[in-house]
């Protein structure tokens, strides 16, 4: 099973941070729609679970986003 360069750096990176979000995917992965490779992801296999997350934006508005984080192998 091959992956692509964003699917190994995503997985690289939830398996050091935990978790990622839109934004941080963004900046520190350059990966602009990381649902996408997330779904691509959990296609090869690998057990990622989402979280709804509901935060304040700057100008003091309710937003929310989801939150990727792999699941760990028991």
């Amino acid at each position: 099973m091959e992956l692509t360069n964003q699917e190994k750096r995503l997985l690289d990176y939830l398996q050091k941070y935990l978790k990622i979000n839109p934004i941080v995917a963004l900046t520190d992965l350059g990966i602009y729609r990381l649902s996408d490779v997330v779904f691509r992801l959990r296609n090869k296999g690998y057990e990622i679970n989402t979280k709804r997350v509901t935060s304040l934006n700057r100008y003091d508005e309710p937003c929310s986003f989801a939150e990727y984080e792999l699941e760990r192998a028991s």
